[in-house]
């Protein structure tokens, strides 16, 4: 019997979370499902868990690869797949019982393409909501979506970019052989992959029912993603807040800017900036031992050089305003040099740029 959902789940070094995970896909109320997991080379305990899992439930069907990331994991999910619509789900995450069931039958009342549920947002160190971070979109339907209606307040600009909030009809995937994008990480391979389904898909519907619980963590660190590219990823984010020809950290108040540079030293610390520091271009690597270096302004010829340097055309003029700018910084909070052991380590840690 053909499934009505195939359910993709890439998993890399998650022994920790993927019990929670499977148990909540097992519990589905809706039972015509198959459980798809691709175990993409990991080298703690997760293959031993599926294999568990695999036991206790028939509907799982457990893929094993090298390492290739979890775009080629879920890619070679989507050509196993065999269901009439397919959804993606987090190993580290978990879902509601009635999930695949309200958005599989919202899907067959609308005769969706892609339909797209709410979700919640859980701490990983104590399993609180964050009720600021909850979405839930009001139902809306678009039977006639193009690409000619997509600024125009159109459900297309309206979807998260996550593809586990989501169910798409596997037959318009394989007319148009949409697959991921296995050169793309840190979320980009997402959002990728939406923009190139939502133009085949012209039936697309939003159900505000909250059904997918995101595990708020760093789970880029938990899942062993810390490598060169996330941390090079996150020096390119915070670059336009101190070398740029108007850089925002000059227009922030002083507690801006003091969460910009907290921000920074969190980063570090967590994406371990220190292992991957030669990895990044040589301007970017630059303003990361700046931000790490970074004093009160010198005295005398010290200050004078400083002025002139940051007066030069081109990166490196910019380069040593940012390094004028952060000395003045220095100098007006902390005269005595900057300390950087007061940015607790305890606090949950967010991705996100510090808010102007």
């Amino acid at each position: 019997m053909i499934p009505d959902v195939s359910i993709i789940v890439p998993c890399y070094n998650v022994a920790a979370y993927v019990d929670s995970c499977l148990e909540s896909l097992v519990r589905q109320t809706l039972r015509n499902i198959e459980i798809i997991c691709i175990n993409d080379g990991s080298t703690d305990e997760t293959w031993t868990h599926l294999l568990r899992w695999k036991e206790k439930d028939s509907r799982i069907i457990l893929l094993n690869q090298r390492n290739a990331g979890v775009s080629a994991a879920r890619n070679a999910g989507l050509d196993a797949a065999r269901g009439l619509y397919v959804g993606f789900a987090d190993p580290d995450d978990y879902m509601d019982p009635e999930m695949y069931s309200r958005l599989f039958s919202a899907a067959l009342e609308y005769d969706a393409d892609i339909v797209e549920c709410g979700n919640h947002v859980f701490e990983d160190s104590s399993d609180r909501l964050i009720e600021a971070k909850r979405r839930s979109p009001s139902r809306h339907f678009e039977e006639n979506a193009s690409p000619a209606s997509f600024f125009r307040d159109s459900i297309w600009g309206k979807m998260d970019i996550c593809v586990w909030s989501k169910l798409f009809r596997k037959s318009m995937l394989d007319a148009h052989r949409l697959r991921f994008n296995v050169h793309l990480k840190s979320g980009a391979e997402d959002e990728t992959f939406r923009l190139m389904a939502v133009p085949h898909a012209s039936r697309l519907l939003f159900i505000p029912d909250c059904l997918y619980y995101y595990r708020l963590m760093r789970n880029w660190q938990k899942q062993g993603w810390q490598n060169e590219g996330l941390f090079a990823y996150g020096v390119r984010k915070i670059r336009p807040f101190f070398v740029s020809k108007h850089p925002l950290f000059h227009q922030m108040t002083a507690v801006q800017q003091r969460s910009a540079l907290d921000w920074w030293s969190l980063f570090y610390q967590k994406a371990e900036g220190k292992r991957f520091l030669s990895a990044l271009s040589g301007r970017d690597r630059q303003l990361a031992n700046l931000l790490n270096s970074a004093e009160p302004v010198p005295n005398g010829w010290g200050r004078i050089l400083l002025a002139a340097c940051s007066l030069l055309p081109g990166q490196k003029g910019r380069y040593y305003s940012c390094k004028k700018m952060l000395a003045e910084h220095f100098s007006q909070v902390c005269p005595n040099g900057f300390q950087k052991e007061n940015a607790s380590l305890e606090e949950p840690f967010d991705t996100s740029p510090p808010s102007l």
